[in-house]
């Protein structure tokens, strides 16, 4: 099945170790673009930006583990370097054992995923065994340090990444302290929401030449889309909380001046600047009645699944999702949506008036949630049932279908009417088939 998901990342300077080695570029930190259901978005400017809407609850205990993978040593290091944040926000980061049934950060200690997190509660859409969080070990060596082993062991050039790998591996644990103190920061600020800086709108005047494109072509492997994407467009939706751009944080990209059009630069930025302090304070207040911006939130965990039916009776299909629902202080006006997805990774397509989610097939309800309310969903008893009927279904292009099952956030104060929070594909077993008899 095609996989309608999104993992967010971030894009740092490039480095090179000769012309004559491996090129030592950092992995590309990107959100992918055109088979994503939903986007992450980047922000940057004066350090202030966010997404309120997707930070967890002031005061909360963050559920975090790591993935199989990753020795003692450097395990310690990331756990002490994201706890930084915790001297400056209302928020716990809870490292639990690798065998810990329920987390919400996931953190994975690898190669070839570059470094990504997932934003904020959207860590709550991946499945308790995929990662949501992931650093990859081989840039954060200390590469001086396994170079002059190379010298010392008359390695032959070009020193190739296979080369890097197996010496670590040889001589474990040495790491580039500020490397991996500035990575791990970064990437579990995305996790506590924060996003990009320089994707503050008007902040950086951006030079959209083929050269700038070729540039990130030849270097992340990026097409034009994924370029503007990752690079060039603004957050459709921010928020500064009281703060002013800030290029010295340690959420903004480095920039160099050939990229934009008034010679505007950004060095690589190595640790939590003033700006970055103010955000996540603003973000997690110590007293929760003086956070300002307060948005509606609606927190999704533990979706275990759907019970899918096709009843006889009244011609259609009948579903049953499992979830549990939080809502912090403000009123949640939410809406939980189920469309037929082909497994191509198409929607299936409607001319009806009814039943119809933007052109796609699909059934869907809008719930108000009272505020500071814990619901669950058909957990023990069938609370809330869906139902799509087969009148309302075209005649299908194909037998493989699924259900995507979707829960999207009302969010009308700030013209961005739906929000999604929480997506997952649901396998319907034999119920289609009787759309097709």
């Amino acid at each position: 099945m095609k996989q309608l998901t999104f993992f967010f990342a971030c894009l740092f300077a490039i480095s090179v170790a000769t012309a004559q080695d491996w090129d030592l570029r950092k992995p590309g930190c990107s959100s992918a673009v055109a088979s994503t259901v939903f986007k992450a978005m980047d922000t940057t400017d004066s350090r202030g930006v966010a997404d309120n809407y997707l930070t967890w609850e002031p005061g909360q205990v963050i559920r975090v583990k790591f993935m199989p993978g990753g020795g003692k040593v450097l395990r310690d290091k990331v756990r002490t370097y994201a706890k930084e944040w915790e001297k400056y926000a209302n928020i716990k980061l809870e490292f639990l054992p690798d065998n810990t049934a329920n987390t919400q950060i996931r953190v994975k200690l690898g190669k070839d995923l570059g470094h990504n997190s997932a934003m904020g509660t959207q860590c709550n859409i991946y499945e308790q065994d995929e990662h949501t969080l992931h650093l990859d070990t081989l840039y954060l060596a200390d590469f001086g340090y396994y170079r002059s082993l190379f010298s010392q062991n008359n390695v032959p050039r070009p020193y190739t990444e296979d080369v890097y790998r197996r010496y670590m591996g040889l001589y474990p644990n040495h790491w580039n302290e500020k490397e991996l103190y500035s990575t791990v920061v970064h990437e579990f600020g995305h996790a506590l929401g924060l996003k990009h800086e320089q994707s503050y709108p008007g902040a950086i005047k951006w030079n959209r030449s083929d050269s700038v494109y070729d540039y990130y072509e030849r270097t992340q492997g990026w097409d034009r889309d994924k370029v503007d994407h990752n690079v060039f467009n603004a957050a459709d939706q921010f928020y500064t909380n009281g703060t002013e751009y800030d290029p010295k944080s340690i959420m903004h990209y480095s920039i160099e001046p050939w990229e934009t059009t008034n010679g505007f630069s950004v060095q690589a930025n190595y640790v939590l600047s003033e700006g970055d302090k103010t955000l996540i304070a603003a973000l997690y207040p110590r007293n929760p009645a003086a956070m300002k911006n307060v948005v509606p939130k609606v927190q999704i965990e533990n979706f275990t699944g759907m019970d899918i039916s096709y009843d006889e009776s009244r011609k259609g299909l009948v579903m049953y999702p499992k979830l549990d629902l939080k809502t912090n202080s403000r009123l949640g006006e939410v809406w939980v949506v189920a469309r037929l997805v082909y497994y191509e990774g198409y929607y299936v397509r409607t001319n009806f008036n009814y039943y119809n989610w933007g052109g796609t097939v699909a059934t869907y309800y809008k719930l108000n949630l009272m505020p500071s309310k814990s619901y669950s969903m058909n957990k023990g008893n069938k609370s809330f049932e869906m139902f799509l009927p087969e009148k309302y279904v075209p005649e299908l292009a194909s037998p493989d279908v699924y259900i995507q099952f979707s829960v999207y956030l009302d969010d009308p104060k700030n013209n961005q009417q739906k929000r999604l929070l929480f997506s997952k594909e649901v396998e319907p077993g034999q119920s289609l088939k009787k759309f097709q008899q």
